[in-house]
């Protein structure tokens, strides 16, 4: 095989670094996002527990989490396998959890004899 005469287009693509970054996210916008949403759980767990209450709560950690995971972990920019293997793990721990419950609901809680 003669190696001189390779055209351009039988060359392997190397992704140059340059055309390939993504940028940083805008941290200071990220943490004022973190806050605000923050505040609004500190404010509706003071309203009367609810069902909604319990909603916007649960739903403010939950897009908490997922800013804390696209930004600083950098995860906005990983391919689909990562974010799978993400959410495996997420219902993971949440079969884990249901597991273990009746366990730790049974068990008795006192320590200290009376």
């Amino acid at each position: 095989m003669d190696t001189q005469h390779i055209s351009q287009n039988d060359a392997v693509h190397f992704p140059e670094p340059a055309t390939d970054y993504h940028g940083h996210p805008n941290y200071l916008k990220v943490l004022i996002f973190l806050f605000g949403f923050f505040a609004l759980s500190l404010v509706v767990g003071y309203f009367p527990l609810s069902l909604v209450t319990v909603i916007v709560i649960f739903g403010t950690a939950l897009y908490k989490a997922t800013l804390v995971v696209k930004n600083f972990m950098h995860l906005k920019y990983e391919p689909v396998l990562i974010w799978i293997a993400v959410i495996a793990v997420f219902f993971c721990l949440i079969a884990f959890f249901f597991g273990v419950y009746p366990d730790i609901t049974a068990a008795k809680l006192d320590v200290v004899p009376r």
